[in-house]
């Protein structure tokens, strides 16, 4: 009997914004799809922001997630660089919140021990252990991944992992 639910994972950012999409069925969980949505900085504040929003509502009117997982705001000591990341996650946010769609939200250091055991892995372990679980062959598919987007399929499997529970 499948039971197949497709959750979205986003790692929000100002430049890129990481989407990752796995399912889950059963106790089972695989790979759908993954990407980054990147703006334009000549663009201006405005106009980022609502291409995020857009790209992220795209995004759900395809895949019609069961459930979306966001990482958790990390801020940093440089206010500007917190802001604009605040704002992009908001866009995000809002764009899931308009299809009424619960966000579960996760700290950095749970998706990194989610994924690979220890709450202090690197970028480079999450992108190894992420291939892994989902069988992805970074050299045979040949689509270019992204640390945004590997980041955002390890916030994806939190949310499956969290569902197997």
């Amino acid at each position: 009997m499948s039971n197949k639910q497709i959750i979205l994972g986003i790692d929000p950012g100002l430049v890129k914004t990481g989407w990752g999409i796995v399912y889950r069925n059963n106790s089972e969980v695989g790979y759908v799809d993954c990407g980054a949505i990147r703006t334009n900085a000549t663009d201006t504040m405005e106009v980022r922001l609502c291409f995020i929003f857009d790209k992220i509502s795209e995004l759900l009117n395809e895949y019609k997630p069961y459930a979306v997982a966001m990482e958790e705001v990390f801020i940093n000591k440089n206010f500007a660089s917190s802001e604009k990341l605040i704002m992009a996650r908001t866009a995000a946010f809002l764009a899931v919140a308009r299809e009424g769609i619960v966000i579960n939200q996760y700290r950095p250091n749970e998706i990194k021990k989610n994924i690979t055991g220890s709450g202090h892995a690197s970028k480079e372990q999450i992108y190894i252990f992420v291939s892994k679980i989902l069988k992805i062959d970074i050299v045979r598919d040949k689509k270019h991944y992204t640390f945004d987007s590997f980041d955002a399929l390890a916030i994806a499997l939190s949310r499956a992992f969290r569902l197997l529970i």
